[in-house]
């Protein structure tokens, strides 16, 4: 239920969702000549951009500022990495792996199974789609860690979200205490993966990848349609990070 609910929210919380909403609108309310209404819409969709752009490096910069990236430890015994949304139907339609966003995620756990060569590859990742997938994340993962040379790996391939990857990969691993993991995800998803191992008692290194800012980056052009969908992300990773630890799912 926790899955589908905070599927549908989103549909109707994301600020790009608002953007599209009040655009419609004001096309709508010229047609049926309503310049006011249509007005109103148009300085609703003015001022959400402004406030995109006010607030979205504030809030990139909040959530991947939380974990550093350290030094490389003396000693690990695995590395688990998280899915981001590959398409693996893609992958079989194509002969080629889909890229997106995520894909460093793959290329920082390889390098780090290549210095530590002894250390368990974990992947997790079914599907994060509501509707579900006819081929899990894990098909992608299975593909480009072959690809490159590693044969070694243990695939998760039935959770839906992070709670899910986390809750999943450690009935599989058994993590023994004392033991050294590493959490292998985006910078930006960090802070929710962290706090959702600890509350799942798994204490893990946390490697992040794929970072989105600089340390004295700012907002960016406001017009750039893709400091929108940073915001999304940002907003998306917020929301989630006090959804989960309000129903118990995060520390």
């Amino acid at each position: 239920m926790f899955f589908v609910l905070s599927k549908i929210f989103w549909i109707v919380a994301a600020p790009s969702h608002w953007l599209a909403l009040l655009v419609v609108a004001a096309l709508l309310f010229l047609l049926l000549r309503r310049p006011r209404a249509a007005l109103v819409c148009v300085t609703g969709a003015v001022l959400l951009i402004l406030a995109a752009w006010l607030v979205t490096a504030p809030l990139l910069h909040s959530l991947e500022d939380q974990y550093a990236r350290p030094a490389w430890p003396a000693h690990v015994d695995g590395i688990l990495v998280l899915g981001g949304g590959y398409d693996s139907a893609l992958l079989r339609a194509r002969h080629a792996p889909q890229s997106n966003g995520s894909a460093y995620r793959l290329v920082e756990g390889l390098a780090a199974a290549r210095h530590y060569p002894d250390a368990r590859l974990m992947f997790t990742g079914g599907s994060g789609r509501l509707e579900g997938a006819p081929l899990s994340e894990a098909e992608t993962a299975r593909y480009i860690f072959t690809e490159l040379g590693q044969t070694r790996m243990i695939l998760e391939d039935r959770s839906r979200n992070t709670y899910e990857n986390i809750l999943f990969s450690k009935a599989i691993a058994k993590p023994k205490p004392g033991e050294t993991w590493l959490l292998v995800t985006s910078a930006m998803h960090m802070p929710r993966a962290m706090a959702i191992a600890s509350k799942l008692g798994w204490p893990m290194l946390a490697w992040p990848s794929d970072y989105i800012t600089a340390p004295d980056s700012g907002s960016g052009d406001p017009l750039e349609i893709g400091n929108l969908g940073f915001t999304d992300y940002a907003v998306h990773e917020w929301i989630g990070l006090w959804a989960y630890r309000l129903t118990g799912k995060a520390a």
